[in-house]
């Protein structure tokens, strides 16, 4: 198939919801960085990042998917080492070893491990026609955990949490049974229990117990208990503060750029972990709605080229992408709830991060690759 067939045959609306929201992230980071002198070279680089996301991402469209097929060990195994070497090679920032800085950048290597657990998952589960044996789980399970554990010990609880839905997603779309899927949530929570033991940091823990406590709160223990007050002044700050944005928006917001959390300094990290709580504030809860709409009509896009495509690989690659997509845009949105205790995870295509907004556009890419064809299947199970 000539390229020019090939983008006839996209489905442009999903790059455009994705451009959408792309934009809709740089109003707010330039609403978040413009009173921060340390911070307002942010908006240019983040937008020169997303050009050239999209420009992957256009050359992506082109060559046919079957070559990210060939090559995804490949891809899993450089993403592996890259995660191995960061408590050798990655300087500490803010306690963590996260990124690697070269000249003018910086790589977070836990963006790109998602797409790389989402490709490889797909490679090896395009053949289990049944995936309720021990090859069709277990291998599956080793494949998510080693990077999410890698992960977790940066240490990043956040992205550590989003490869479990894609897994048991990925594993039930291949065929498993209601029972594999129920083993593989049980093995799951075994492996964040024993990752909780051996790489859970003392400020994660207290994080976790803030979380908890913040139930039983009422004005009265805000205003009269210093016990309260003293954890809202220190670990429960953050998502206090987000929770207090969100809240003050009410339905339409203050506006862009005028939002006193975010205009006075008082929401840390609002660029990235907390851009939800932004658009809160300043747009509102009808913001706050658009914004969860355009992510949700991309994962329903997604999903929907999933449906229509029989060929396995393909089908499961947009599955696995879906699914990582959603979950974090609502991991993220209940963390600037405070549903969730804080784990210091980015909006995609919305927060701050080069990594974060690449890794989102080449998944992007690559299911609208496997939409705009239409592979012949011979398999039995590609007729159902």
């Amino acid at each position: 198939m000539s390229s020019l067939a090939v983008l006839q045959r996209v489905n442009w609306w999903l790059p455009m919801a994705a451009l959408a929201l792309t934009l809709t992230g740089l109003v707010f980071l330039g609403s978040a960085t413009q009173d921060d002198p340390q911070q307002q070279g942010q908006h240019g680089k983040q937008a020169l990042l997303a050009a050239c996301s999209f420009g992957a991402g256009f050359f992506v469209l082109l060559p046919h998917y079957a070559r990210v097929l060939r090559g995804a060990w490949f891809v899993y195994g450089i993403v592996v080492l890259a995660l191995i070497g960061l408590p050798f090679f990655a300087p500490e920032i803010n306690g963590a070893r996260r990124w690697y800085m070269l000249p003018g950048f910086s790589v977070q290597p836990s963006e790109f491990a998602k797409l790389a657990v989402v490709i490889a998952l797909a490679a090896w589960l395009r053949f289990k026609s049944r995936a309720d044996t021990f090859e069709a789980l277990i291998v599956p399970l080793l494949l998510t955990t080693v990077p999410a554990l890698l992960i977790l010990r940066q240490p990043d609880l956040g992205s550590s949490l989003v490869f479990w839905p894609v897994l048991v997603a990925m594993c039930w779309c291949a065929g498993a049974s209601t029972r594999s899927v129920l083993l593989l949530i049980v093995a799951g929570l075994l492996v964040a229990a024993i990752g909780g033991l051996f790489f859970l940091h003392g400020y994660q823990q207290q994080r976790l117990d803030v979380w908890w406590s913040q139930w039983h709160w009422d004005e009265l223990a805000l205003a009269q208990d210093p016990v309260v007050r003293d954890l809202v002044r220190g670990p429960g700050y953050q998502p206090w503060q987000a929770l207090i944005a969100l809240g003050g928006g009410g339905l339409l917001g203050f506006g862009v750029g005028q939002g006193p959390q975010n205009r006075y300094d008082f929401l840390p990290y609002r660029t990235e972990d907390y851009m939800f709580a932004v658009v809160g504030e300043e747009t509102g809860w009808l913001g706050c709605l658009g914004v969860l709409l355009l992510h949700a009509a991309i994962v329903l896009g997604l999903l929907h080229v999933a449906t229509r495509t029989r060929e396995r690989f393909g089908r499961l690659l947009c599955v696995g992408i879906a699914t990582w997509h959603g979950g974090q845009v609502l991991l993220h949105a209940a963390v600037c709830a405070w549903l969730l205790p804080a784990t210091g995870l980015p909006m995609p295509l919305l927060s701050y991060g080069g990594s974060s907004l690449l890794a989102t556009v080449l998944g992007i890419a690559l299911c609208c690759n496997v939409g705009a064809r239409r592979e012949p299947v011979l398999a039995g199970d590609g007729f159902r």
